[in-house]
């Protein structure tokens, strides 16, 4: 135990040496750093990923989706053993980008909704990238194919349902769903508490935006074999990561990054993670497996739908979008304002 604890308080000591390091040694890459992520979390994260996570929330909070549960039951239940409430954070997870599904599981798990161990499985694959990042930045941007970008997106998407399959088998079957309890607030008190959660949550992810934009930006001085550089930024950061590789490695390999997701969005989404008790190595383990069965899913598909790329990729145009708006993620949005609006009306009963 003292062994463990030492460990932990070396580890927090050298980082803290780093920082300093950094800080003295290359203030003007921090200061570079630090805006770039200011940039992305004011024109791109803020923007797209706010009202997501309003709505994510909302959902939790006012159980106005309550009677679309009881639809989807059967098959929530015969392919993830998961409750019906479960069925819109796996739907959200796949169109809201990687931060939402985690934060609506944290919100059932406190909630009582859920149990752990359902919690714990649904943070296993309830973490993807959304279609406007995949298919437009990283497709259309990146790679200069739209067509590429979809079956990226086809093949994440894939790999997600097939790992909440899987985990399906790891279900406790000595403990009972979790008593659901009638927690659902009004709706207006419910929109008041999804702004102020929502608020916080886009804090924390802009902070480890900015935190890590300034440390990719003190180790490019340092680092100066490229291939290298490139491996990191893959692992730490999926914007920079799909950014530098898109168009030089295989699409495949682009997936794979994407799949992984970076320990910049580990952080930003683990506190929600940890609310489930799940460890920190479970879960890198469970995106390192993601990476790996979305490339070769996304490997398959190109054999059937073969994909040319451009030549020259617009890659130095590319705003970072980790997070941006999509079509599909449009309509979602407006389709469950529309049922907010209705479910404000008290007065009135929409089933």
């Amino acid at each position: 135990m003292i062994t463990v604890k030492l460990k932990k308080s070396l580890f927090a000591v050298v980082g803290i040496a780093v920082s300093i390091y950094f800080l003295f040694t290359a203030p003007y890459a921090v200061s570079a750093g630090v805006t770039d992520g200011l940039k992305i979390c004011f024109y791109t994260v803020i923007p797209s990923l706010f009202p997501f996570m309003v709505l994510s929330s909302y959902v939790v909070k006012s159980d106005v989706l309550a009677p679309v549960y009881k639809i989807i039951l059967p098959l929530t239940r015969l392919l993830f053993r998961q409750p019906p409430c479960a069925a819109p954070v796996i739907i959200m997870s796949l169109i809201g980008g990687f931060p939402v599904g985690a934060k609506m599981t944290a919100s059932l798990s406190e909630s009582g909704q859920i149990t752990k161990n359902q919690a714990q499985r649904l943070n296993m694959f309830c973490v993807n990238g959304g279609p406007a990042f995949v298919i437009t930045a990283v497709g259309a941007f990146m790679l200069s194919s739209v067509r590429a970008g979809v079956i990226m997106y086809a093949s994440l998407c894939i790999s997600s349902l097939i790992i909440g399959v899987i985990s399906s088998f790891f279900d406790d079957k000595n403990v009972s769903d979790a008593k659901v309890k009638d927690l659902s607030q009004s709706p207006l008190a419910a929109l008041s508490s999804a702004v102020s959660d929502a608020v916080q949550s886009i804090l924390g992810i802009c902070a480890w935006i900015v935190i890590f934009g300034a440390f990719t930006a003190c180790i490019e001085i340092y680092i100066t074999n490229k291939d290298l550089f490139t491996a990191l930024s893959c692992i730490l950061e999926v914007t920079d990561g799909c950014a530098l590789i898109a168009g030089k490695l295989p699409i495949a390999a682009v997936t794979a990054v994407i799949g992984f997701g970076g320990i910049c969005v580990h952080c930003q989404i683990f506190s929600y993670v940890s609310v489930s008790g799940l460890k920190y190595s479970r879960f890198f383990a469970g995106r390192a497996v993601n990476a790996a069965l979305s490339a070769l899913i996304c490997h398959l598909l190109l054999m059937i739908f073969p994909v040319e790329l451009s030549t020259a990729a617009n890659v130095q145009s590319v705003t970072p979008a980790a997070f941006s708006v999509s079509i599909p993620a449009f309509f979602a949005l407006t389709a469950m304002c529309i049922i907010m609006i209705f479910d404000i009306d008290t007065k009135r009963k929409l089933w």
